[in-house]
Formats: C-alpha cells, sequence, structure tokens
C-alpha cells in the first residue's frame, strides 16, 4: 500500500467482495440537459454485534452517507423508516450478496413502490479493537447487485470508510469519481499563531501541519496532492515553504527580500507560480519547485499579484491594479499577452481556475459586499454564487469543477463553507472558535 494512500485514507484496509460493477452502464448521465436526480433509497447501517457503548456507529455512519450523496446533488434521497429491513443471508456470509440477490424479490418490489431504483445497505460490527464496515448498493429495478465493499480499521477511519464507499457508489451510477476521498488544507488561528491544518473534505479529522508559531497563508496542493506549498513569516520574511505530506519533511524554497506570496502549482507539477516584490514591485513569477529557474512574467508599474495557472498549462489569471481598481487579468504564457478579465466589481481578488477550465472562480466587492463569483475565460458568464453570505473570500475549486470551498464571517469566524456551482447547496464544514481561511481543495488521491 502506497504511503500516499495512506495518508489520504487511513490505516483502514478495504476489500473488495461480491462485483464491482455488473457492467459498464451508466445510471445517471450527469452532464447532459435533461438529468434529473437519481432515487435511491438508504437503509439505517444495522450494529447487530456492537457493544452498547458503540451503538451510535451505525447512526453516524448513515449520516454522513446521507450527508456525501446530498452534497453532490446527483440523488433524490428515499426514507425507507416504514420498511422494514430484510435479509436473507447475513453479512458475514461468505456467500452473501453472490450473485447479488440475497434479498427476497418482495423486499425489492416493496423499495421500487416508493420510488427506489438503487438501494443501500450497510452493516458495521466491532470486535478485538477492529471496526468492520460492508455496504452493498443493489440495482432495484434488476433485483441484482451492483458492488459491495468491505472495509476494516479502527474505529476512528469510520468517516473515511463510508466516504470511500460513498465514491463506489457515485462511480457505479455516474460513471465518474466525485470528491469524498478529498483533503481541504487552510489556515487557522485556532491557538493564536495562524498555522496550516488538514481536514477531509468535509470538515471532519481535522489537524494541525505546520508549528511555525508565526503568519502561515495561502497554503496550495501540489497537482498529485502529496505536497503543499504556503507563505510563512517564520524567519520574519514571507517566505515560501514547501512540505511534504508523506513524510513531513519542509523547506524553504523562495526567500528574496519582500513578498514570496500566492504560489499557484503547474498542472505538470514541475512549476510553481507566484509574487515576488524583490525588485520592489509585486509582480508574477516562475520557477522550479526547488526554487531554481526563476522567470519573471510579468512587467508592470501596477500591482500584480494572486497567480492561478490553467488546467492547461498555457495561461495565468491574475490580479492586478493596472486598470485603477484590482482585476482579474489574463496572461498567455506563450506572447505574454495580458487581457483584462473582470469589470463587474469594484475589488476582484483571488481568481481560481476551475480544473475543468470552464469557470474562474474568485471574490468580489459588488455594492459593499463580498461575494464569491465565476465567470467564463472569455469574459462571459459572470454570476455571483453568494449573495448576502457576509464576507466571502478566497475560493478554491472540488476535483470535479462542480464545488467551491471559501472562506466567510456569515455566523461569525471566519469560516469555511462548501457551496455547489448553482449556489443552491451550501454547508459549513469548520466551528472551531479561531478564523479559518485560505482552504485550497486537494485533488484526487491516487491509489
Amino acid at each position: 500500500m502506497k504511503k500516499l494512500f495512506i495518508f489520504a485514507l487511513g490505516f483502514f484496509i478495504f476489500l473488495t467482495w461480491g462485483m464491482e460493477r455488473l457492467a459498464a452502464k451508466i445510471y445517471i448521465d450527469i452532464r447532459s440537459p435533461s438529468f434529473r436526480k437519481f432515487p435511491i433509497a438508504i437503509e439505517p447501517f444495522s450494529t447487530p454485534y456492537l457493544p452498547q457503548a458503540e451503538m451510535k456507529l451505525g447512526e453516524r455512519a448513515t449520516e454522513i452517507l446521507n450527508s456525501d450523496l446530498n452534497l453532490c446533488g446527483f440523488f433524490s434521497l428515499l426514507d425507507l423508516k416504514d420498511l422494514e429491513p430484510q435479509r436473507t443471508t447475513p453479512f458475514s456470509s461468505p456467500k452473501s450478496g453472490f450473485p447479488g440477490k440475497n434479498l427476497e424479490e418482495t423486499y425489492f418490489q416493496k423499495v421500487a413502490q416508493i420510488g427506489a431504483e438503487a438501494l443501500i445497505q450497510g452493516e458495521i460490527t466491532y470486535q478485538n479493537n477492529t471496526l468492520t464496515l460492508e455496504a452493498r448498493l443493489y440495482d432495484v429495478i434488476k433485483k441484482e447487485l451492483i458492488v459491495g465493499k468491505k472495509y476494516i480499521g479502527e474505529i476512528s477511519d469510520l468517516s473515511r470508510m463510508v466516504h470511500r464507499f460513498t465514491n463506489e457508489v457515485v462511480l457505479a451510477l455516474t460513471g465518474e469519481p466525485s470528491f469524498f476521498q478529498t483533503k481541504i488544507v487552510f489556515v487557522s488561528a485556532l491557538k493564536g499563531h495562524k498555522e496550516i491544518y488538514l481536514m477531509d473534505f468535509d470538515g471532519r479529522n481535522q489537524r494541525q501541519l505546520t508549528k511555525h508559531q508565526s503568519i502561515c497563508l495561502s497554503p496550495r496542493f501540489s497537482p498529485e496532492g502529496e505536497r503543499i506549498v504556503f507563505t510563512s513569516y517564520k524567519m520574519g520574511n514571507p517566505d515560501l515553504y514547501l512540505k511534504d505530506l508523506r513524510n513531513g519533511e519542509e523547506k524553504r524554497i523562495s526567500s528574496y527580500p519582500g513578498l514570496n506570496i500566492s504560489p499557484s502549482w503547474s498542472p505538470d507539477g514541475k512549476r510553481i507560480a507566484l509574487t515576488l516584490s524583490k525588485d520592489g514591485n509585486p509582480e508574477i513569477y516562475s520557477m522550479n519547485i526547488d526554487g531554481s529557474g526563476l522567470t519573471r512574467l510579468t512587467d508592470h508599474p501596477a500591482i500584480d499579484v494572486s497567480p492561478s495557472w490553467s488546467p492547461e498549462g498555457k495561461r495565468l489569471a491574475f490580479v492586478s491594479n493596472r486598470g485603477g481598481t484590482p482585476q482579474i487579468y489574463l496572461l498567455d504564457l506563450a506572447s505574454r499577452e495580458v487581457q483584462r478579465l473582470t469589470f463587474e466589481g469594484k475589488y476582484n481578488t483571488h481568481p481560481a481556475w476551475s480544473p475543468r477550465g470552464d469557470l474562474i472562480a474568485f471574490d468580489s466587492l459588488i455594492d459593499g459586499n463580498h461575494n464569491i463569483c465565476v465567470i467564463r475565460p472569455d469574459g462571459t458568464g459572470f454570476r455571483i454564487l453568494t449573495a448576502n453570505m457576509g464576507r466571502c473570500e478566497t475560493p478554491s475549486w472540488s476535483p470535479d469543477g462542480r464545488h467551491l470551498v471559501f472562506s466567510s464571517n456569515r455566523e461569525g469566524g471566519p469560516h469555511l463553507y462548501l457551496i455547489n456551482l448553482e449556489g443552491t447547496q451550501i454547508k459549513r464544514l469548520t466551528f472551531s472558535p479561531g478564523n479559518d481561511t485560505y482552504p485550497n481543495w486537494s485533488p484526487r488521491f491516487k491509489e
């Protein structure tokens, strides 16, 4: 098992049992203009052999599963509270689930009558300090198993186990992976100093990554998710650091006098764009990840900051006040041609290019409010996502380009929130008394 996989998913073992997918059938075409939410029924996770102290684990697993499926926006979750769960073979049976018709046909019919086209069952056991979670996804119409999984680990692994299975559900039904196994890095002043923290995409399993006892800013995941870069005032100057998340090793890679801030990884992970003020004026540069090969990309008397690399690696979005107020501009890396992108809003900052390449998110001051907005790279399609949500800043995209994480002071804080691209689903992620800012969403981790 790779170290990265351990970092990403915890120290639990996962086993595939049953059939991965019976066929390459796509149940939900999430890209279709006629897309409709797919009706799916979820039985509460059963806990037949759990000690009394761990009986709540089934409720927690069911809650996480429901939350994940609700958040992705592809499913209509149906209530099974009035339908008695039924299994003809125990989950622990080696034959259970193969070939997927361990449920009585009449039970499938009852589930279908409430409108469900798929069914999820799960069971949790706990023996000898080992937690086992087994889960299955059924095609209700065909009355057959689509996918079954078994995970073995500790109680602390429960949320990661459920996230992994939910990802299997989305992959099986849509043909595309989701983001349930991803992470978010962010800055928090929880313990007095602004340090870098790491958490699951839904805010669980938070842990501190740095102990600089200073100010850390703008953490950014590398394209493969193994490393982050960030700015720290640890040595007095805002320098750029590289941290390996697999072994914890950390080194300073840019320490020019003045600013070494707002890093952005190139899509191939070989270079980093950043802002330097070593010659007196903040400009955009790029360099190799060890700090060598420095190349100046902008040369203008105005302030140029906050670069964001396009997914194909040919352009940068950045912020400049060369037009009088901070606005988003695009830089063609081959020709060095600069084009202004935004004209709405008095103060536009923190551009973030969607991994799909179709949109750029940023925060914008409009009518006295800081909002998260999106715009197409050709300047069309400007939309406000977070109207009347307080001061919203520093957006970062999910790997599938369908959600954003950002900071907002709508309920004090600031804290971190998720929002979907339609602006209709909002989920608060952090609840600590410390200010939580500068979130950055990881890529999907390789296994």
